[in-house]
């Protein structure tokens, strides 16, 4: 006899890096969550390679810092060369650099295996994660979703689809990919450093020769990855006879081991709308981007912490349901913004080959800031709101083991937690004002920091800036 199982709070639809994060800080924070995927393993080798700084931050929250520590190597530096190999823009960093959120600005870290650990995370946190299930369909209204899987179906309050590029369930829900005009071919190869002499830069190079346009990235460990842009007369040619000639310049087969050859078509979509109904999209099949700016997984984790949050507090009653219209209102924008910065240095890489004399913003080392989340739930036009709070100086511990998992205000001088904040289970934190970068705080600033650890204001009128934060997303008493 079968026993029905209880409705979740949350289904997942894909348990690749995007869905397990979405799973377990959803878990973590109290919700009950499924999860499923038609695949029954992961795949063995690395697509996703680089990690930013607050990607790291996400983990670490999650509890996974010592798993990234382990499968991960800091970013040496990185830039754009000539065809005559002189650097145009770029950087180099030292070793053991932090930068102000206290993690290596960016690190080489192996899919495989840091994908795991996030799953073994999720299924210790208690989702039930369901492998080798495949949906079928999907369908919802007031009460919420359910997915028809292969398997029987899920009811659940709502649901994530983290499946990826193809996303079946965008398709079923009719949602557009909207293409921001960048759409190339390159060959992406992976491999193994056999010899440890052979002299390969030791910095990301994205090798702007109009004879061959050509990314490296030193990978963790011994994984080296090459990208080569093909020109259309090589649409038709096997890619293992393209790599075994594109690699040719750069090490012998005694010197590299080639792990895996693939054709990527490189695009810049993003999908119309992030929602429908009860059901979010998350990661690739929401938004898809050229990897030269390294920020696809990373957005994806910035998906799934971004929904965690809001539905934990709308599941518990501390937050109406018009909290989660923010996801998209706060998201795609910010997708859209990280999606045309990547497009904008593939086309400065596009520009150096050419001769053509172009600003190098978007370069490495360039000057253009990463985006920021413009609207939604922040505040004010401090430099800082939108943006990721910066670790706490003075403090070996990182800016969540201080402030905690929920809203929290940071003051100078000790503040009374506005009503409807302590409502949500805010933290207050006094400290020293030089423990941020100038202009943060001061004995009349304080600093509303949200879950996800962005800063949604920067006040000196505390009550009023939580009036206008969180009129709309109130629960009716």
């Amino acid at each position: 006899m079968s026993v029905e199982r209880p409705r979740p709070d949350v289904a997942i639809i894909g348990f690749g890096p995007t869905g397990a994060m979405a799973a377990l800080r959803c878990q973590q924070r109290g919700l009950s969550v499924v999860a499923i995927d038609a695949e029954t393993e992961i795949y063995p080798l690395p697509r996703a390679i680089g990690l930013d700084a607050e990607g790291a931050r996400l983990l670490y929250a999650a509890g996974l810092g010592a798993a990234l520590e382990a499968c991960s190597t800091p970013l040496q530096g990185a830039e754009f060369i000539n065809a005559d190999g002189e650097r145009v823009v770029g950087f180099d960093l030292p070793e053991g650099f932090v930068g102000p959120l206290g993690h290596p600005p960016n690190v080489m870290f192996e899919q495989p295996q840091l994908e795991a650990a996030l799953r073994e995370a999720a299924r210790r946190s208690g989702v039930d994660v369901r492998l080798g299930v495949t949906a079928i369909d999907i369908g919802f209204d007031d009460d919420g979703a359910r997915v028809e899987t292969d398997h029987g179906p899920i009811d659940a309050r709502w649901v994530i689809a983290a499946d990826g590029a193809s996303s079946w369930t965008r398709k079923q829900l009719d949602i557009s990919l909207i293409d921001h005009g960048y759409d190339q071919s390159w060959l992406v190869v992976d491999t193994t450093l056999l010899d440890p002499d052979l002299d390969l830069p030791p910095i990301v190079q994205q090798v702007c020769d109009p004879r061959r346009v050509t990314t490296f990235v030193p990978g963790h460990g011994t994984r080296r990855r090459w990208e080569f842009r093909l020109n259309p007369d090589e649409a038709d040619v096997p890619p293992t006879e393209l790599t075994e000639s594109l690699l040719a310049s750069w090490g012998s087969p005694k010197q590299l081991r080639v792990d895996r050859t693939a054709i990527y078509r490189f695009h810049a979509l993003i999908a119309e709308r992030f929602a429908a109904g009860p059901i979010f999209l998350a990661g690739d099949a929401a938004h898809q981007m050229p990897p030269f700016n390294g920020q696809g997984m990373c957005s994806g984790l910035r998906d799934g912490d971004n929904l965690a949050w809001k539905l934990a507090l709308v599941a518990a009653g501390k937050a109406d349901e018009s909290l989660l219209a923010t996801y998209e209102t706060e998201r795609r924008p910010h997708a859209i913004a990280t999606v045309d910065h990547t497009c904008d240095a593939g086309r400065l890489i596009d520009a150096i080959a050419a001769g053509i004399d172009v600003t190098t913003e978007s370069g490495y080392g360039g000057g253009r800031g990463a985006p920021r989340i413009e609207a939604g739930l922040i505040d004010g036009d401090h430099v800082g709101v939108g943006r990721p709070l910066p670790q706490l100086l003075g403090t070996s511990r990182t800016i969540d083991e201080i402030l905690g998992d929920g809203f929290a205000i940071i003051s100078a001088t000790p503040v009374e937690v506005p009503p409807k904040l302590a409502a949500l289970g805010a933290r207050s934190v006094v400290t020293d004002a030089t423990a941020l970068p100038e202009g943060w705080l001061d004995e009349q600033q304080v600093i509303v920091v949200r879950p996800d650890r962005l800063v949604a204001a920067v006040t000196d009128d505390l009550n009023s800036t939580v009036q206008r934060l969180l009129r709309a997303v109130e629960p009716e008493r």
